[in-house]
């Protein structure tokens, strides 16, 4: 018997597992291109990791700039300081004086003089100045020589006085007032300061009292004694005598006082014991002689307390007793003191030594700074900025850079790599269910992590390709980095640039260079710079956008020449005859084409033909037949079902 077996399949499987495989392909295809972000932006890290290194290093050189550039303004502060001091006690004169011009430089030069010549200061020479001019006459402006001796008998009197410059002014401010010498002949003048000066240094050295303590005794009895007719000598050997008898300062100077007072004009009662006791008030009252024959003139009554008394008052009775019964050793002090150059002398002494050597080394070294001041004093102002803006500038591309080294780019990029290839991996792993579900069976948890770092990655991914404005943000972002910091690295160099150009001694006498050009060129600098990096956050807006618009079109382009899976195929080897219809699983063996009018169904018509000979005997089973004709259609299934695929 020949059988001939015609089999039909209905196709239920493939289309399903079409979907799913296009499916997984779809989220490979996803991955891949989220991958392709991830390398691109691990080119991006590489770029930035690159410049940033390179910044590094530029911040590195800024850093030895800015201190190489710390030191030259420290060196600037330094030589510019002293003139900065003298020109403010300059003005400060000129205010006193109501000077200025030519007649201001004038004293200006005197005080620099008269400052090196006693290792001093040039402002504290200055400031000696205006206080001479403003104790003693404003017009002593007229006459800088008279005056310029006359600060240079201060500073020769303040060498006595342990450098008490202030002391030593206040000292002949007062000697020269209490004895009203006239400054109308300012040389004149000049000469009698001279003189005072060494009077009060050889009374120290013959007496007790200090310039202080003197010139204290001054301020009291001066102008009482000056009007008395005493001595400016004779006044200074008697504060000498009273200081010894413990009268200190102005202390003595009020018992002088009283003492001179008391003498010129007595009470009725004084003078009738006066005259009683045999005491010439003529003598007494004679402002032609000196003070100590005056008082000699009392030596018959010196031992007479009540007439004594009756004559000085309690007060002063004893210390007019003192005087009385020295008046040789006044004398003598009088005469010593005078015609001296004990001032001069004692100044000399003392500025012969190391430390006053070393100042007034100091004061010359000043005064060449205070030159310096003056030629570069137009442009200080802006050296000063340039120092500080430097500093201020390094200091932020430190921190900035010191920033991109803890965020560690080549981390950052490796940490993204290492996502993406996470996320990869579990689209991959998608593909096979039981794969999947097994995983995230026995590591729950970091199934987890996993799933949400592969949506994380989905959705940068999907941020990227489908909304242009994320894309242009952030083409807009590093374009404004990169051109911050490239703007900042111009504008430095030139900074660099224009300061070594200032500082350069060889411009300051070269009649093309130009401190204004200087400025010029970083004003223009700053004002390009500042342009391209207001304006570069939108170019890279725009360069976003346009990279977004581009890449869609190429996605367009690729979509339309896909090809197409779902749609159904043609059944082949479809019987004649037979109705591909609609399907139905009717068993009428007529609609060959079982399965459903769904489109996604693939029918599939395979003709298997048995050529066997059955052989029949008598006691064959149909049953039996039937198992070896089902082992059969099996078998050619087996062989079959790889095709379908």
């Amino acid at each position: 018997m020949t059988t001939q077996w015609i089999l039909e399949l209905i196709d239920k499987i493939s289309s399903p597992l079409d979907k799913a495989t296009e499916a997984a392909d779809g989220a490979t295809e996803a991955v891949d291109k989220v991958d392709g972000a991830v390398d691109n932006l691990g080119k991006t890290s590489d770029t930035v990791s690159g410049k940033l290194e390179q910044l590094g290093k530029g911040m590195f050189l800024l850093n030895q700039i800015k201190e190489a550039v710390d030191t030259v303004r420290e060196a600037f502060n330094d030589a510019i300081e002293p003139g900065i001091r003298f020109e403010t006690a300059v003005a400060e004169m000129g205010g006193i004086t109501n000077m200025g011009g030519k007649e201001l430089d004038v004293l200006a030069d005197k005080a620099r003089a008269t400052a090196k010549a006693f290792g001093a200061d040039a402002a504290d020479a200055t400031e000696l100045y205006s206080n001479l001019l403003s104790k003693l006459s404003p017009e002593l402006k007229k006459a800088p020589v008279a005056l310029q001796i006359m600060s240079d008998n201060v500073m020769t009197l303040s060498k006595t006085m342990k450098g008490d410059v202030a002391g030593a002014t206040a000292a002949m401010a007062s000697a020269m007032n209490q004895f009203e010498i006239s400054m109308d002949d300012p040389a004149n003048a000049a000469q009698t300061m001279t003189e005072y000066m060494n009077i009060m240094a050889a009374g120290t050295v013959e007496g007790s009292a200090s310039i202080t303590r003197v010139a204290a005794a001054l301020d009291i009895a001066g102008a009482t004694a000056k009007n008395a007719g005493v001595s400016f000598a004779e006044m200074n050997a008697s504060i000498q005598l009273l200081d010894k008898f413990g009268r200190y300062g102005s202390e003595g100077g009020t018992m002088l006082r009283n003492v001179i007072s008391r003498l010129q004009v007595q009470t009725p009662d004084a003078t009738k014991k006066l005259l009683d006791a045999g005491v010439s008030i003529e003598k007494m009252h004679d402002e032609t002689i000196p003070l100590t024959d005056r008082l000699r003139a009392l030596s018959p009554v010196v031992n007479n307390a009540a007439i004594m008394q009756s004559v000085f008052g309690e007060e002063a009775r004893s210390s007019a007793v003192s005087m009385i019964q020295n008046a040789d050793k006044i004398d003598g002090w009088t005469e010593t003191i005078q015609g001296t150059t004990a001032a001069t002398d004692m100044a000399a002494k003392q500025m012969d030594t190391y430390e006053e050597s070393q100042k007034r080394m100091q004061s010359t070294i000043d005064d060449l700074k205070i030159s310096f001041f003056e030629f570069v004093e137009p442009i200080a102002p802006a050296i000063q900025w340039i120092g500080t803006l430097v500093a201020f500038i390094v200091t932020l591309g430190m921190v900035v850079w010191s920033v991109g080294n803890i965020m560690s780019i080549a981390a950052v990029k490796s940490s993204i790599t290492w996502i993406a290839a996470t996320a990869k991996m579990v689209f991959a792993t998608v593909t096979s269910a039981s794969a999947m579900t097994a995983a995230i069976n026995s590591i729950p948890i970091v199934g987890w992590i996993a799933m949400a770092i592969t949506a994380i990655g989905a959705l940068v991914a999907y941020l990227w390709d489908k909304f242009g404005e994320v894309r242009a943000f952030f083409y807009g972002l590093w374009n404004f980095v990169t051109t911050l910091f490239t703007e900042l690295y111009n504008f430095l160099v030139n900074v660099m640039t224009a300061i070594l150009d200032v500082i350069n001694p060889a411009n300051w006498f070269d009649s093309d260079f130009h401190f204004n050009d200087v400025w010029d060129r970083l004003s223009k600098q700053a004002v390009e710079g500042g342009k391209k990096v207001g304006s570069a956050f939108s170019d890279g807006w725009k360069e976003g956008m346009a990279d977004f618009e581009k890449s869609q079109s190429k996605d367009g382009q690729k979509a339309e020449g896909k090809l197409k899976l779902d749609a159904p195929l043609t059944p082949v080897n479809q019987q004649a005859g037979t109705n591909g219809g609609t399907g139905g699983a009717s068993g009428n063996g007529k609609n060959v084409g079982l399965g459903g009018s769904g489109g996604n169904v693939r029918n599939i018509t395979m003709n298997v033909t048995f050529n066997n000979n059955f052989q029949m005997t008598g006691g064959g089973k149909v049953r039996e037949i039937a198992d070896t004709v089902k082992r059969e259609i099996l078998a050619v299934l087996t062989d079959a079902v790889p095709a379908i695929g």
